[in-house]
């Protein structure tokens, strides 16, 4: 496969990936608004803005509305909902010729399907209704990439770039509300109540398989584990990182051993981390830590894998 092919699919899906992150992180904030005090609220939008990285495009003071806004329509915001779908169909135009003709109308009409809606034209019916059609619009393109694709070498870039950027999505949720994550305004949101906690599952679609694992008790410690820890949750940092292992076993078979070692070391590396940890090892400031480091070793991987397979040099491959 072509250096340039394999990237573009890789980014598609991590694009895809952090689209289909934001929109459900809007829907569900916007429909637990209404269970929340003003002050309570606010702070759990601050959460918010801080999962997605987005402090620069939101002031300290910003309401609903504007973070919104913000995180799903501002254009300028390299991490909104509407320049997510714009870079993964940017990227997936690029290898047209690698994907059905499903996965590209889907994708493209999405797209599409976004230029012309405001903020304003949300806002004033059902904003989280609109957020939860844009989440299985992607639910959906999902379901068409895994069964109208190969599953071959694209495919296993496809996987390693959604897997990569959800665990380091759910590690960063993980810190705004278990670690103390310097925001880029003002002091850090308030330590999260009850409610934030079932938020939280709800963030990550976990709320109810959740519950089928440890009763319907919310408790932080056991919401740590099971979004860390559990090896057949799809959006536990563990099911991504094994993921993420896994591709890298069936991309560039070809390769010279020498070329492969770094990333699948430093991919064994975290998921060793993964498989062996209990949140009950972790107390005080180790969970920032902990949770710091995955994100980190994340992006070693991902700088690993574009040294092996993207951007080598021709004396690499002599």
């Amino acid at each position: 496969m072509l250096s340039r092919v394999a990237d573009s699919l890789y980014w598609m899906a991590r694009y895809l990936e952090r689209a289909e992150h934001t929109s459900r992180l809007l829907a569900v904030k916007l429909e637990s608004m209404v269970e929340q005090s003003r002050e309570d609220a606010d702070a759990s939008w601050r959460r918010v803005v801080g999962a997605l990285a987005a402090e620069e495009s939101v002031s300290e003071h910003s309401d609903a509305f504007v973070v919104t806004q913000a995180l799903a329509f501002d254009r300028d915001n390299s991490s909104s909902l509407v320049s997510s779908l714009r870079f993964a169909r940017d990227n997936a135009r690029q290898v047209r010729e690698q994907l059905s003709t499903e996965v590209w109308e889907r994708l493209n009409g999405l797209y599409l399907q976004l230029q012309t809606v405001t903020i304003d034209s949300i806002w004033v019916h059902q904003p989280a209704r609109f957020f939860r059609d844009v989440m299985e619009d992607l639910y959906t393109l999902g379901g068409l990439t895994y069964t109208t694709l190969r599953h071959g070498e694209g495919w296993h870039f496809l996987e390693m770039g959604r897997f990569i950027e959800r665990a380091q999505l759910v590690s960063r949720l993980l810190d705004i509300h278990f670690g103390i994550v310097a925001l880029g305004y003002g002091a850090p949101p308030p330590p999260p109540k009850y409610f934030d906690w079932l938020v939280l599952l709800k963030f990550c679609t976990a709320f109810e398989p959740y519950c089928k694992e440890h009763t319907a008790a919310i408790r932080a410690d056991r919401i740590a584990q099971f979004l860390l820890f559990d090896s057949e949750f799809p959006h536990s940092v563990r099911f991504a990182i094994d993921r993420v292992v896994e591709a890298l076993h069936h991309v560039a078979p070809g390769v010279p051993p020498a070329r492969r070692a770094q990333a699948e070391r430093l991919a064994g590396r975290l998921k060793a981390a993964v498989d062996f940890g209990q949140f009950d090892d972790l107390t005080g400031s180790s969970i920032d830590k902990f949770l710091e480091d995955i994100s980190k070793q994340c992006e070693e991987i991902h700088n690993a894998v574009f040294s092996a397979y993207i951007v080598y040099d021709a004396e690499a491959v002599l």
